[in-house]
């Protein structure tokens, strides 16, 4: 009997083992944040940048207002980490990055830039609902090859 009951809970083990290991990497296009913004990553590309042993990483985020006022929303409310905990902080300001209000129950796109090492192929992108605060949601991100 409990031969049995060591195989059945050795198979359970093994299963749950490798159910996990089939977890895809990627939480690209899951909407998460507050109950005030909704925001979701829908796209993400690697640029070119002034040294081989960099990327810019440009990352295509959805916003939706879940609210009855407008609320601003800025690249400056995120930021990347790699596995070391290493951080990134948003990499400059082009015309097309996030940054704007956005008005009660309206959704927006916009792009959030970090300059990462060429090498890093994943990261945990964080976005902060109010400056200073912890953060209210985390993707991890897999980045396309060079």
């Amino acid at each position: 009997m409990k031969k049995i009951i060591k195989i059945i809970l050795v198979a359970l083990l093994m299963s749950i083992a490798l159910t996990g290991c089939n977890k895809e990497e990627s939480d690209l296009n899951k909407a998460l944040g507050t109950k005030e913004m909704t925001v979701t990553p829908t796209k993400i590309t690697r640029e070119k940048a002034a040294s081989d042993r960099k990327s810019i990483v440009k990352v295509e985020v959805k916003v939706e207002n879940n609210t009855t006022k407008a609320i601003g929303i800025g690249a400056g409310n995120f930021t990347l980490k790699d596995e070391d905990n290493k951080v990134y902080e948003i990499y400059g300001m082009k015309a097309d990055s996030l940054g704007q209000e956005v008005k009660a129950k309206e959704e927006t796109t916009g792009y959030i830039y970090f300059e990462i090492p060429a090498s890093l192929e994943k990261a945990w992108m964080s976005y902060t609902f109010q400056l200073g605060q912890e953060p209210v949601a985390e993707w991890l991100l897999p980045f396309p090859s060079k």
